[in-house]
C-alpha cells in the first residue's frame, strides 16, 4: 500500500544575488519545490519540513546526536537558514507516521558545480531498518538537478554542522557505506582555552613598522574584500566574511598592505553558541609573517569577551600552527563522504 501527503507548500531561502560595499542583496523566491503529492510506503508519508516542525526535529535530533549538544536555535540555522551561499539552494524532508516525525534529512544542491550535499540527517531509534533514511534520500535524489554528479555528506559550505562524520555514529557510517558513499578524507575540529587573553600588542607593532596595518573590518571594506576573496579564497569564504561584517562588532580582521587585504580572520559566522572560529586565510606571498596568528588570537580575544570558556577551532588543515600559536588540541575526528557518479 502507499499514502499520500500534501506538502505544507514551499518553503523560502535566499539566494546571494550581489555582494558589493559589504551588503549583499539576497533573493528569497521559493527553491527546492517539492511535488505536491508525494507517494512512499506502508504509514510513512514524506513531505517538505518547516519551521514549525523545530521542535519535532530538536527532539529526533537530540536524541540521535548523543556526541554533540546544540540548542534550537543552532539547528534551525542549519535546516532554515535566512539565507545559502552563492548559487546554492536547500531544504529538508521529513518523514512522519500518524503526526510524528521519525526522520528528516537536509538537503543542499549547487547547480553549477554538478554538487549537492546530504546535511544533517537521523531517524528515530523506534523507526531504523524501516527503510525511512532511503525513503528520504530516494526523494531528495530527484530533487536535485539530473546532472548533478556528486554528493558529499554534512561539509556544506558556509552553514555546517560538522565538517563530516563523526566515526561513533556507527550506524550512519553503515548506512551511507549501503548506499554507495566512500570514504575520502578525515579532518579534525580543534578547541583552544580561552582562559587567559592572547597578547598581541608586541606582535602587532612589529608587524605595522614592516607596513602591515590589523584592524578590524569595517561594512565600507566591501571593495577590499570583493578583490581580495575573488583572487585568492573564492566566493563561499567572501559569503563567510559578509557574515562576520553583520556581527557587531563585526566578527572579522584583517591585515592591509598598502590599498590591498593580505590576510583574515573570522568568528562567529555561524554555529556561534560553540565559540566558532573560522574562516581565517593568509596570501600564499604573505606566510611566514606572523600575520595570521596576530589575528587569529584578536578573534579568539573577541570569542573570550562574549562569554566562551574556549573556541571551536573546525575543519583544521594545519593542525601545528594552531597548536603553536593558542595550545590548541584536537578534539574531534571527522570522517569525510561522497559519492560519485550519474545521481539518478
Amino acid at each position: 500500500m502507499f499514502s499520500a501527503a500534501r506538502g505544507r507548500g514551499p518553503l523560502r531561502y535566499g539566494i546571494l544575488s550581489a555582494a558589493r560595499g559589504g551588503t549583499g542583496r539576497y533573493d528569497t523566491r521559493p527553491v527546492l519545490r517539492l511535488k505536491a503529492e508525494i507517494m512512499t510506503r506502508g504509514s510513512i508519508t514524506i513531505r517538505n519540513a518547516d519551521p514549525s516542525d523545530l521542535d519535532a526535529c530538536f527532539a529526533l535530533f537530540a536524541d540521535a546526536l548523543v556526541y554533540d549538544a546544540f540548542s534550537r536555535g543552532l539547528l534551525r540555522e542549519k535546516l532554515w537558514p535566512d539565507r545559502w551561499p552563492p548559487e546554492m539552494r536547500g531544504g529538508a524532508l521529513v518523514a512522519e507516521e500518524q503526526g510524528r516525525i521519525v526522520g528528516c534529512m537536509q538537503h543542499v544542491v549547487r547547480a553549477s558545480q554538478r554538487k549537492a550535499w546530504i546535511g544533517l540527517f537521523a531517524v528515530a531509534s523506534s523507526h531504523r531498518r524501516r527503510g525511512v533514511a532511503r525513503e528520504l534520500f530516494e526523494h531528495i535524489r530527484h530533487l536535485w538537478p539530473a546532472e548533478t554528479e556528486e554528493v558529499e555528506v554534512l561539509a556544506i559550505p558556509g552553514n555546517y554542522f560538522s565538517p563530516g562524520v563523526d566515526p561513533r555514529y556507527t550506524p550512519a557510517l553503515a548506512w551511507l557505506e549501503a548506499k554507495g558513499f566512500e570514504r575520502f578524507k578525515d579532518c579534525v575540529n580543534m578547541r583552544a582555552s580561552l582562559a587567559r587573553a592572547f597578547a598581541t600588542v608586541d606582535d602587532e607593532a612589529r608587524i605595522r613598522a614592516a607596513g602591515v596595518a590589523v584592524r578590524r573590518a569595517r561594512p565600507a571594506d566591501g571593495t577590499l574584500l570583493d578583490a581580495f576573496f575573488a583572487e585568492h579564497f573564492g566566493s563561499d569564504w567572501r559569503y563567510e566574511a559578509s557574515l562576520a561584517l553583520e556581527v557587531d562588532p563585526p566578527a572579522l580582521h584583517l591585515a592591509i598592505e598598502g590599498d590591498r587585504v593580505i590576510a583574515f580572520a573570522a568568528h562567529s559566522t555561524q554555529n556561534r553558541e560553540w565559540g566558532f572560529f573560522g574562516p581565517m586565510g593568509t596570501t600564499p606571498a604573505c606566510r611566514g609573517r606572523g600575520v595570521g596568528r596576530v589575528l587569529l588570537c584578536r578573534c579568539l580575544n573577541d570569542l573570550r569577551a562574549a562569554g566562551h570558556a574556549s573556541a571551536v577551532i573546525p575543519w583544521v588543515g594545519p593542525v601545528s600552527f594552531y597548536t603553536r600559536a593558542v595550545g590548541a588540541v584536537v578534539e574531534r575526528v571527522f570522517w569525510r563522504f561522497r559519492r560519485r557518479g550519474a545521481i539518478r
